[in-house]
């Protein structure tokens, strides 16, 4: 209920929508990390991938088109945002690669444009980079706050088409605490 909250509060359009929501019901079927679905001769793997995002991120993979429906672990041009405290650079990481090796054709993010396996890509060169300004940045002596001022601006540069750079902040303070 408290995402509910949240997203009413977003907006007037949001508020009407949700208005009526009291509580959500158990789940009929649950899955721990694949299932297979048969939509009448469409099958789509629901795999689930971790700690990246949210502490559950689910890829959905229409196997016979080749899309995957990467939610919020790969978007076209926009900054990644953790939202768990679990969340880490190398869970997402790993999830990135299970949804590469799907070798997509295209790429369904859960905002912003669709495009094909690049989006994957970027989002792996921009974590890895991220990483490694980390450790580097911490090895000199540099705060928690010094590293996230600093790529934030090292990245708003290196990614100026990209939505959301405020994003950054957070992504380099949370890799500076789970980093050496």
């Amino acid at each position: 209920m408290k995402w509910v909250a949240e997203f009413s509060a977003r907006s007037a359009e949001l508020a009407d929508l949700l208005k009526d929501v009291k509580g959500f019901r158990e789940p009929t079927e649950t899955f721990d990390r694949e299932k297979t679905l048969d939509l009448g001769g469409v099958r789509v793997r629901l795999i689930w991938l971790g700690n990246g995002h949210t502490l559950g991120d689910t890829a959905i993979f229409i196997e016979g088109d080749a899309v995957v429906f990467s939610g919020d672990l790969a978007m076209k041009k926009a900054f990644p945002a953790y939202t768990a405290p679990q969340s880490s650079i190398d869970k997402w990481l790993a999830s990135l690669d299970a949804m590469a090796a799907l070798r997509p054709s295209q790429v369904v993010g859960a905002h912003y444009g669709m495009g094909d396996a690049s989006i994957i890509a970027a989002y792996r060169e921009f974590l890895t980079s991220l990483r490694a300004r980390v450790v580097a940045l911490k090895a000199q002596g540099k705060s928690s706050d010094e590293t996230a001022v600093t790529l934030r601006n090292e990245f708003a540069a290196k990614y100026p088409d990209w939505d959301q750079p405020l994003r950054v902040h957070l992504l380099a303070t949370r890799a500076y605490s789970q980093l050496p």
